[in-house]
């Protein structure tokens, strides 16, 4: 008798640890709209995405993993797509002592690609497992040519992983390491109901500041096409308590955000185009010329989450 189908919060939750093989980045699907190939079945039960998963699994290597992880906190991504996100911390007990600590940190985020969890409904139009392997391939891509910016306007990229499920037949899904950012996504920071209140002052610092950084990674030849506040992060700032940020009190960011003192980081590069690189979109007097040139659509709509 069969196993019934995994449920997602029984495959990943806290504590769940995982085994990771380096592994190769597979290959980019040419179409981009990830169909069904002509008269293959449409995966739209759990148990037929299950059973796809086990018979397309890798078949690892008989040396140890190359690092362990024990996933901590789910960290707020849409939870129909393929990816799952989550904070990690290294398990060092399969490791040689003192080598995982110079090649990764001791907290790290683990974006994990399983096909089983994706939307059903989704999954009438879509194949996962083609979506899958576009989404891995272009963020794999997108990170190898921000080399420049890793640890600075985007996360830092420690590989890209396979890894077993033993109790689910041993099916693999894929695993991104990448560094955890500190700080606050501005979908967090300011929710969509609230951004009308935002004061022009506000508004106008933490958009451009955004844009900048769009532009900086756009200039590497990487275009985010999913350019949207919860793929911004705000990095800590050292504000004074009781200091007033902007002339107006209604602002929900008027004690939260110094508009003299913001970097921000971007995340998540699935949904991206590439491009020959351009370092004139970088180039300050360049930049500012772009960053005007779009800015009014963005002040308009984007806190808001209505930029389509």
């Amino acid at each position: 008798m069969p196993l019934p189908a995994p449920t997602l919060e029984n495959t990943y939750h806290t504590g769940a640890a995982l085994k990771l093989y380096a592994w190769p980045t597979p290959a980019r699907p040419e179409d981009t709209w990830c169909s069904y190939e002509g008269g293959a079945p449409l995966l739209t039960e759990v148990s037929d995405r299950y059973n796809t998963s086990i018979a397309q699994r890798f078949t690892l290597p008989s040396t140890p993993p190359n690092v362990s992880i024990i996933l901590e906190q789910r960290l707020h991504s849409s939870m129909h797509r393929v990816p799952h996100v989550w904070s990690a911390h290294i398990q060092d007990s399969n490791l040689d002592v003192g080598t995982t600590e110079a090649m990764y940190p001791s907290q790290l985020v683990a974006k994990l690609f399983d096909p089983v969890f994706f939307d059903s409904y989704d999954a009438e139009y879509i194949n996962p497992f083609i979506l899958r392997d576009l989404s891995v391939s272009r963020e794999v891509g997108a990170y190898q040519r921000l080399g420049c910016l890793q640890g600075k306007i985007v996360p830092r990229f420690f590989g890209h992983f396979v890894a077993p499920l033993p109790s689910q037949d041993g099916r693999t899904v894929n695993v991104l390491l990448l560094e955890h950012v500190q700080g606050r996504d501005l979908r967090v920071l300011i929710p969509p109901d609230t951004a009308e209140n935002v004061c022009h002052r506000h508004k106008d610092a933490i958009i451009d500041a955004a844009l900048r950084v769009y532009f900086d990674i756009f200039a590497c030849g990487v275009n985010q096409t999913d350019m949207q506040p919860r793929n911004v992060i705000l990095r800590p700032q050292i504000l004074v308590p009781g200091t007033q940020y902007c002339a107006t009190l209604e602002c929900p960011l008027c004690f939260e955000i110094d508009c003299n003192n913001l970097q921000m980081v971007m995340v998540d590069f699935e949904s991206v185009d590439f491009q020959e690189p351009d370092t004139s979109f970088s180039e300050p007097s360049t930049q500012k010329v772009h960053v005007q040139n779009v800015k009014s659509l963005y002040l308009e709509k984007w806190l808001e989450n209505m930029l389509s």
